[in-house]
């Protein structure tokens, strides 16, 4: 683990590493080692980077958002009280290292919070509406963070790069034994050489830039679909310049009954 990992003194590390392949001599194999050591040294930089990004205490955020909240109160500042409430709970839900898997509903009411932080920035230059084809749906779960990045890139690429006034629509529905989630918005669009681009990387599950999404952020959403529940799920965009953009997610429909076997995979994988 990253734990053990950091633990250990790097050099003691890339010690222990040679050792263990003392018994092997010949030129060819002492240069592949010489290049497994790099690599290795960069893999623990890395591995320690990420430790030490852990440990940052979230509480210092929570604790200044608090008291930017108490003092809005005291000076009869609603507005940024509330956004700075907003804001707490978004980035909470953000930082949390709970469950992997959340229920729908959890990430709509996550959206919500987005929602209302972007409305204090936009005012009304867009609305968001939400269309579930029936309450059950949103007992449904997901992984946590899927729908946000998408939301955003809808926001961010597609309405702030049109003149019109924004709309994004997120519809939820069964579809046999799966649940679609599409997020449409009327903003700028894709031509279609970028829309064949960012879909064949969410097949290949690889990273690219296009001029309308940030196609790392929804590659790497993409790919944790795909790696909990099967390559057959993940995400499809429909576009047309001028007109708007559809991401289209495809998920099965997870219940409390079958939960368990995707979180297994997920710890598995």
């Amino acid at each position: 683990s990253i734990v053990m990992i950091v633990l250990l003194g790097k050099e003691e590390r890339i010690n222990l590493y040679m050792k263990a392949q003392l018994k092997k001599k010949d030129h060819h194999t002492r240069t592949a080692q010489t290049d497994d050591v790099m690599a290795l040294r960069k893999a623990l930089d890395r591995a320690e980077y990420t430790f030490l990004q852990s440990q940052i205490n979230p509480h210092f955020l929570y604790n200044t958002l608090d008291s930017i909240r108490s003092k809005a109160l005291l000076e009869g500042q609603d507005d940024i009280a509330d956004m700075a409430e907003k804001l707490a709970v978004f980035f909470r839900y953000c930082i949390s290292n709970r469950e992997h898997l959340v229920k729908i509903r959890e990430e709509l009411k996550h959206i919500d919070d987005y929602y209302h932080i972007q409305k204090f920035r936009f005012g009304d230059r867009f609305e968001m509406n939400v269309f579930l084809e029936n309450p059950e749906i949103s007992d449904f779960y997901i992984p946590r963070m899927t729908l946000q990045p998408i939301v955003e890139n809808a926001l961010h690429h597609g309405i702030e790069k049109s003149t019109r006034k924004g709309l994004i629509d997120i519809r939820i529905i069964e579809n046999g034994h799966d649940v679609e989630i599409t997020i449409s918005d009327n903003g700028a669009g894709m031509d279609l050489a970028d829309l064949r681009r960012l879909n064949e990387n969410m097949e290949n599950m690889s990273e690219t830039r296009t001029g309308r999404h940030n196609g790392i952020a929804v590659s790497n959403i993409n790919r944790r679909i795909r790696m909990t529940f099967g390559e057959e799920y993940g995400i499809h965009y429909r576009s047309m310049k001028d007109a708007g953009t559809d991401a289209v997610i495809t998920l099965p429909a997870v219940d409390d009954f079958s939960r368990s076997a995707y979180d297994l995979r997920k710890e598995e994988s």
